[in-house]
């Protein structure tokens, strides 16, 4: 029975160990889910589209435009969203100055969101952003 009880605490110890560090590695991978994002970026009712850019700059490449079609604005229903590239839409960069409308005042927020697996910007200011 001597014997006994020190092999079951090594075993018991052993098994704590093995659990610690599989918790480990599963923190140290969390983070790198959390910054394929958690969150949704979209144009609002006051602004019925909002264009996924390649850099933060209004110049930049439009990848994609996302749509608003509910309420005020045209078409036949239904609201486009693009998934944030942080984790709940953090990341909002300062980059080149834009504006949502015509006349309208001059934003420079940027937010990073995941397009094609590669990150893309869209001025912020011109839609929003929901986080689950």
């Amino acid at each position: 029975m001597r014997v006994t009880r020190p092999l079951s605490l090594f075993a018991a110890l052993s098994i704590a160990l093995a659990g610690a560090a599989g918790t480990a590695t599963a923190a140290s991978a969390a983070p790198e889910a959390a910054a394929a994002g958690s969150g949704y970026a979209a144009p609002t009712m006051l602004h019925c589209k909002l264009n996924v850019r390649s850099a933060t700059k209004s110049s930049a490449t439009v990848l994609r435009t996302l749509r608003n079609r509910n309420g005020n604005c045209p078409g036949k229903g239904g609201h486009d969203s693009i998934p944030c590239w942080l984790n709940k839409c953090g990341g909002t960069t300062a980059g080149g100055s834009y504006t949502c409308q015509s006349g309208g005042k001059s934003y420079k927020s940027w937010l990073p969101v995941k397009h094609q697996g590669k990150r893309a910007w869209v001025a912020i200011k011109c839609g929003t952003y929901v986080t689950p």
